[in-house]
């Protein structure tokens, strides 16, 4: 707060008088009477308000599975096979699914994917370069609830092999419709990869190889911030073909699950 004083000038020129202010002279007594100058408030700075708004951190509304196997053109579905995303509180418990139309498709730019005659029967079946099926109906497999299913004689369902490309998905509600879902420090993200808990629980047949496959999970905000997760538990029937979890592991084998740190 600053404030101004109001001197009078000429009464600092005119003869040097120590006090300043007009002054009369009673006519009648001849009494010198002084007069103080006129009050002249102060003028108060200029009020600034202050933002108290707090800063919202972008938040991470996308799930980003990277298929790490190179070039895995033995069967029909190159690549890891993924069924369902499922987003789960730290607690344990079943917050979302992936967001029905939400998904997306990236091949891999540097040729680390099979082509249709690489695979079994000249068809890559179950990846976005079938001959049988659409690349959008393929994607959209990984939307929603865990639903895929191998079967022996007529063609598989529910699932979407990535051969060597990445897969962008948010979270929706917990049949995987509503709006897409914050994911937050704490959640876990459940990547459902066709292995052999899909025989231990009904989902494929026994003659399935259904090998447990690698992939990486990354969350990412609106504005593209990536933010590589860690595997926290690998499914204990994939055990025996998957290398054990250690500090430094960075990959998926098979249905994974990861926590965001």
């Amino acid at each position: 707060m600053t404030t101004n004083l109001k001197i009078g000038l000429s009464c600092v020129l005119a003869l040097g008088l120590a006090a300043c202010g007009t002054s009369t002279t009673d006519a009648d007594s001849g009494v010198y009477t002084p007069q103080p100058d006129a009050y002249i408030a102060p003028t108060p700075d200029a009020y600034v308000a202050i933002d108290t708004t707090p800063v919202v951190a972008d938040p991470y509304v996308w799930v980003v599975v990277q298929d790490t196997e190179q070039k895995a053109c033995t069967t029909n579905g190159p690549g890891a096979d993924i069924d369902a995303v499922e987003l789960v509180s730290s607690a344990g418990v079943p917050l979302g699914w992936g967001k029905t139309g939400s998904a997306s498709f990236t091949p891999n730019p540097a040729g680390n994917a099979c082509e249709n005659v690489d695979c079994n029967g000249g068809n890559c079946k179950y990846a976005a370069i079938s001959s049988t099926f659409t690349a959008a109906n393929l994607v959209a497999r990984t939307e929603g609830i865990q639903d895929g299913q191998v079967n022996a004689s007529t063609s598989d369902i529910g699932y979407f092999s990535l051969n060597g490309g990445t897969l962008q998905i948010q979270i929706g509600d917990l049949t995987g419709a509503g709006v897409a879902q914050a994911i937050k420090k704490g959640d876990q993200i459940k990547v459902y990869e066709v292995d052999q808990t899909y025989i231990t629980d009904g989902y494929a047949p026994a003659s399935c190889s259904c090998l447990p496959e690698h992939y990486t999970v990354s969350v990412q905000t609106a504005a593209g911030a990536y933010l590589k997760l860690t595997p926290t538990l690998i499914e204990s029937a994939d055990n025996t073909t998957c290398a054990a979890l250690t500090a430094t592991s960075t990959e998926g084998c098979g249905t994974t699950l990861f926590v965001v740190p």
